[in-house]
C-alpha cells in the first residue's frame, strides 16, 4: 500500500468505539469529552465535541513507539483535517456538510479535494449512505444507530470504504469496518474502555 494511501485510510477511517463499564455512557457525558482505550495495540484516543463536528487527540503505538495525533471532523462521520509526524492531511467538501438527515435523504455526496501539507494533491469524490437502522451493543450497554456506508474515491486510488455505526444520540461512531473494493471486512475498530474528561 502506497505512503499516499496508508495516510488517507487513517484520516477517514479513525472512528471510535464506547465501551462500558457500570453505567452507560449519555450524551451529557459525551459533551465533556471521553477518552477511549484499546489495550493492545495500545491506542488512546480523547474526542471532544466542537460545535457540529469533534476534535481528536490520540496516541497509538507504532514501530514499538507512541505516536500522537491529532484531527479535527467537521461531522463525527466526516473527518477535515489530520496532524501526524508525517505531516498536515486535509480533505476539501464542495459541497455543504449535511449529515443529520441521511435516514430520510438516503445519501450525500460532495466533490473532495486532499491537500497534503498545505499543497493541492488529488481529488475525487466522497459518497455517505444510509444503509438502515440498527443497534450497537458495547459491554452492557446497547444504543441506537445508523448504518453508514462511507466511500472516498480519488483520482487514480483505489477507494477507501468504511462501514460505521454511528450513535445520532451519542455524536459518535460506535464501530467502524474498514472494507475492501469487493465489500469483504479487512479490520474493524473497537475500543476496550472509556473515561469521561480528559485521563488516562
Amino acid at each position: 500500500m502506497s505512503i499516499l494511501l496508508r495516510s488517507l485510510s487513517l484520516l477517514v477511517g479513525i472512528t471510535l468505539a464506547v465501551p462500558a463499564f457500570g453505567d452507560c455512557l449519555t450524551a451529557k457525558q459525551t459533551n465533556q469529552g471521553v477518552l477511549l482505550t484499546r489495550e493492545t495495540p495500545f491506542y488512546s484516543v480523547f474526542y471532544k465535541p466542537e460545535g457540529v463536528g469533534l476534535t481528536e487527540q490520540r496516541l497509538m503505538e507504532r514501530d514499538g513507539s507512541l505516536q500522537p495525533v491529532s484531527a479535527v471532523y467537521l461531522h463525527p462521520l466526516l473527518v477535515e483535517k489530520r496532524v501526524s509526524a508525517s505531516g498536515t492531511h486535509e480533505l476539501k467538501y464542495a459541497n455543504a456538510i449535511a449529515l443529520d438527515d441521511l435516514p430520510q435523504k438516503k445519501n450525500w455526496q460532495s466533490a473532495t479535494t486532499l491537500f497534503i501539507n498545505g499543497k493541492k494533491s488529488v481529488s475525487g469524490t466522497t459518497f455517505i449512505r444510509f444503509d438502515g437502522l440498527g443497534e450497537e451493543t458495547i459491554a452492557s450497554c446497547s444504543y441506537k444507530v445508523w448504518a453508514i456506508n462511507s466511500r472516498l474515491k480519488l483520482t487514480k486510488l483505489p477507494p477507501i470504504i468504511f462501514e460505521h455505526y454511528y450513535s445520532p444520540e451519542l455524536h459518535l461512531v460506535l464501530r467502524s469496518v474498514r472494507l475492501s473494493p469487493s465489500n469483504r471486512p479487512l479490520s474493524e475498530v473497537r475500543f476496550d474502555r472509556f473515561q469521561v474528561g480528559w485521563g488516562n
